[in-house]
């Protein structure tokens, strides 16, 4: 298919487009409709967590009035100070289980260190003499000096795990020891175990790495794993939807409780977006199922009485257009419309295998007399040169033979051109190697002497069809530098060789010609010469090639000559 769209998809377009507008209604109030249980959800959530957190900061503040009450008290003040009694001791044991009497179910424990971290006294006996130091409670309460909460610990006083709870004594103004005390689980769950009514969110606590510590029993399977917690904490996503241990999809919300060492969770079940939009797409879904239903039979319609008739057209004329030959005879009968288009078709075809006969003959026509054209080029050509060759044998001045040599070199250049081009199946491409070796190899038969060194040719050329344009102005360069380079002494050179190398690289096209012969005096082609026609010629073909020469001298003689221009664009081949 092409970038325009076909008469079946405009038609199903068109269609679609028709009924789009009562989707899109449907669909807006269906996603109108989820939006807003999605809200009611995460604000329901968001309260249970806030819920959670006023109830746990009541229990938070009561627990620091009261160790602002236990610690001011003179038995522990004193318990906590190396100069304590034992009646001192004994007394302060006896305010702390008067205490956790008064309250059983909120804690389990109580204790007073001294500044070192040892228990000097505490509601259990066994614990006098423990050292606490190592616990972050006692770090926190001794960097701070002031009431503090730790994360869930497994308690050195009773077998319960516990969050501990405490206020530095002060003493002068410097730290004097930790009056703590163990809120108990059992009443952390009791007082942030706070649901909805209809009992789809839970709530539970977690410390900061993500472990629940208290809630509700079962959300333990339903947060996820502890690691995505601690991400969230961290990151300060305070709600997120994710799927719990327990597979289900849970949306939660994460409230801190107090500093950053225990946080409050809720969750509640969230639907997956694709069954959320199922759920939600009940009215829309009627409009989508007969918008389908509209476009299956549009398709098929206009696939049976459009598309396959154009198909057939499309066939029946890639067949023409290939030169085959075909009847237009449809499998099945087709509207008046298509028929009187297929009848069209068949009388361009008439036409056009009529007109192609014609082409055909004319095309053979003219490539027979282009073919004799280069052909009677070429021996006139030919004719020329060998004319030149006998006046030159009349000639007794070698410097009037030499101007003789080249005219005729000249005129070989061009006849070589037509007959690569009368050979070759192309009436405007040349050969590029083939042209300048036989080239090379026209002009050194013409120019041997018996009783001179006849240097070696060594061609690298790139295998490139190059049209006459660029053949001839670069032959004829061949044939005044190669001519140049044979009036050249190689009487004293060991390996006595002529190079033509070509490269083609970006575009640019770099033609070196280069001897290892000794230059005369009365050279044509040498550095810095003026005047001479040679070098002139060169230098203007250089220019109508659109590039430049450069002539140096080796360092062990001859003369290196090198032509760099850009490689035209040539005309593709025909034929």
């Amino acid at each position: 298919m092409s970038a325009r769209r076909s008469l079946r998809t405009k038609l199903v377009l068109f269609v679609a487009a028709a009924l789009l507008p009562v989707l899109g209604l449907a669909a807006w109030e269906a996603d109108s409709d989820l939006r807003k249980a999605e809200e009611q959800r995460t604000e329901a959530v968001a309260a249970a967590a806030e819920l959670a957190v006023a109830r746990y900061r009541v229990l938070i503040e009561g627990t620091r009035r009261l160790l602002v009450a236990a610690c001011s008290e003179d038995a522990v003040w004193k318990s906590a100070g190396p100069e304590a009694t034992q009646s001192d001791i004994t007394s302060c044991e006896i305010y702390l289980a008067r205490v956790l009497k008064a309250f059983p179910t909120e804690y389990s424990s109580a204790l007073v260190t001294d500044n070192k971290g040892v228990a000097r006294c505490s509601s259990a006996v066994t614990a006098v003499g423990m050292g606490f130091s190592d616990r972050e409670i006692f770090q926190q309460v001794r960097q701070a000096k002031e009431f503090s909460l730790g994360s869930q610990i497994a308690s050195r006083v009773t077998a319960l795990s516990v969050v501990p709870a405490a206020l530095p004594i002060l003493r002068g103004g410097e730290f004097g020891g930790m009056c703590a005390i163990g809120i108990s689980l059992r009443s952390l769950a009791d007082t942030v175990s706070a649901s909805l009514a209809d009992g789809k969110i839970a709530v539970t606590l977690v410390d900061r790495s993500g472990a629940s510590i208290s809630g509700n029993t079962g959300m333990g399977q339903a947060l996820p794993v502890a690691t995505r917690v601690a991400a969230g904490i961290v990151g300060g996503q305070m709600t997120f939807t994710d799927y719990g241990q327990d597979g289900t999809l849970y949306e939660f919300s994460i409230l801190p409780l107090f500093g950053s060492a225990i946080f409050a969770v809720a969750a509640a079940p969230a639907m997956d977006g694709l069954v959320a939009l199922a759920r939600a797409a009940g009215g829309p879904l009627f409009v989508a199922l007969a918008l389908l239903v509209a476009l299956i039979a549009v398709w098929f319609g206009v696939d049976r009485w459009c598309v396959r008739p154009l198909r057939y057209i499309r066939d029946f004329a890639s067949k023409v257009a290939r030169g085959e030959a075909g009847d237009f005879v449809p499998l099945r009968p087709w509207t008046l419309e298509l028929t009187s288009v297929g009848e069209g078709v068949t009388a361009m075809a008439e036409a056009i295998a009529s007109r192609e006969a014609e082409l055909r003959a004319g095309l053979e026509q003219r490539d027979h007399m282009l073919r004799e054209i280069h052909h009677r080029v070429k021996n006139n050509l030919q004719m020329i040169s060998s004319l030149l060759n006998l006046q030159a044998g009349e000639i007794r001045s070698p410097r009037i033979r030499r101007f003789f040599s080249n005219a005729q070199n000249r005129v070989l250049t061009l006849s070589i051109l037509h007959r690569h081009l009368y050979e070759r199946t192309s009436w405007a491409l040349v050969d590029f190697q083939r042209f300048i070796s036989d080239l090379v190899r026209q002009i050194s038969v013409g120019n041997t002497e018996g009783n001179r060194s006849s240097p070696r040719f060594h061609i690298r050329a790139p295998i490139m069809a190059v049209g006459p344009d660029t053949a001839i102005p670069v032959g004829l360069i061949v044939t005044e530098v190669v001519s140049s380079a044979l009036d050249h002494d190689f009487s004293g050179v060991a390996s006595p060789e002529i190079r033509i190398e070509a490269a083609e690289g970006d575009g640019q096209v770099t033609f070196v010609i280069e001897d290892n012969g000794h230059d005369k005096a009365d050279g044509s082609i040498r550095p810095g010469g003026r005047g001479v026609f040679g070098l002139t010629l060169i230098r203007g073909l250089a220019m109508q090639l659109g590039g430049e020469v450069t002539i140096t001298s080796r360092d062990d003689g001859g003369t290196r000559v090198v032509v760099t221009f850009p490689m035209a664009k040539e005309p593709v081949a025909d034929g």
